[in-house]
């Protein structure tokens, strides 16, 4: 699957059903009862996508700056909740 940042593409993995399963168990612990973020959670959901997206993310991600690695996976996190319609 390709995703496209602001700071490149990227080819990363499908995401599994299982896979898909566990980052919504993150999603769902990442979030308040009155709907509010948790961002220490929040970390643990860019941390699973990154596992999910790449084989080797510190290869992948380690020429970025912590921010624009986080906004990379937040694209990547996007495109796995958000999958296209194409076939």
């Amino acid at each position: 699957m390709e995703v496209k940042t602001d700071h490149g593409n990227f080819n990363v993995n499908p995401i599994t059903f299982k896979q898909r399963r566990k980052l919504h168990r993150y999603e769902v612990n990442a979030v308040n009862n009155d709907g509010s973020l948790i961002s220490d959670k929040f970390f643990d959901v860019l941390e699973c996508v990154s596992d999910i997206a790449f084989d080797d993310p510190e290869k992948e991600l380690s020429k970025f700056k912590d921010n624009e690695i986080d906004e990379i996976l937040i694209a990547i996190y996007n495109g796995y909740r958000e999958p296209s319609k194409k076939k």
